[in-house]
């Protein structure tokens, strides 16, 4: 039977994750950086009639009364706020001025989530983001989903990237409070289905189990229940299938991965 008690609990993890992130909005505020298409709340204490809601236009400008067009783009919220308020004083138009900047929409900074998510689509990033706060943000993996994330961005050279993360792991990460995973403008995140192995012979517990993290021979057979006693420690055998459809056979170490869709058959014991 395949195991989905993992999935479960990572859904309930991930929706955790959504309700922390959002008491830290404040503090992502002040790192996002403002682009194309979003949309700017601006607020000149004391001088009401200069309050100004809008949209960042395709040359990266918005336009404010009195100075007119203010190039934005890549600038943090108060760091528009403090070139706003240079403006305003050294062209003689206000003294001391105070002028709060807030991103009302967030449209420019955006990543794609594909594959086996609740709410597959596009995402806008409202601050630094982890890939767990992603998938979070797109209801979770669903129920045909595995551990197994794909990050697929746009290198240096212009060629793609993909870089490939297990959930479980990246959990492991947060609870030890090391370095988390972020997303950029531009990333795609694909979620495949669950990958599986096979495992059948002289085991406590033959059957199927769902790969929910890197395994290897011995820890495949560790979550089957180890060797019955009637098995043959020395006969275990890997069939896969290979590209074009046929199936080869492998007698394995115990430290060589597990692959989706292996099979594992544990021989008995001839004394």
């Amino acid at each position: 039977m395949i195991k989905s008690h993992t999935l479960r609990s990572t859904v309930i993890l991930l929706m955790m994750t959504l309700l922390a992130a959002g008491t830290a909005s404040a503090q992502q505020d002040e790192a996002y950086k403002i682009g194309v298409g979003d949309r700017v709340r601006i607020s000149v204490y004391g001088q009401e009639d200069m309050n100004t809601d809008t949209e960042v236009a395709a040359d990266g400008t918005i336009t404010m009364a009195l100075i007119g067009r203010v190039d934005i783009r890549g600038m943090t919220p108060p760091e528009v706020s403090r070139l706003l308020e240079s403006r305003f004083e050294s062209e003689g138009y206000l003294r001391n001025a105070n002028i709060n900047v807030v991103v009302q929409e967030y449209r420019s900074n955006t990543i794609s989530v594909l594959g086996h998510v609740n709410q597959p689509g596009r995402i806008a990033l409202e601050g630094p983001t982890t890939l767990t706060e992603v998938l979070a943000l797109a209801g979770g993996i669903n129920s045909g989903g595995g551990e197994r994330l794909v990050l697929i961005r746009d290198g240096e050279d212009g060629q793609q990237v993909r870089q490939q993360y297990y959930l479980s792991e990246l959990l492991d990460q947060q609870a030890t409070d090391t370095q988390p995973v972020r997303v950029r403008n531009g990333d795609t995140l694909y979620v495949p289905k669950a990958e599986q192995f096979y495992i059948h012979g002289q085991v406590q517990k033959p059957g199927t189990y769902t790969i929910d993290r890197p395994l290897n021979v011995m820890q495949a057979l560790s979550v089957s229940g180890g060797f019955n006693p009637r098995a043959s420690t020395r006969g275990v055998v890997l069939y896969r299938k290979q590209p074009d459809g046929t199936v080869k056979t492998f007698k394995v170490d115990m430290s060589d991965p597990i692959r989706d869709g292996d099979v594992l058959f544990v021989k008995e014991s001839l004394f």
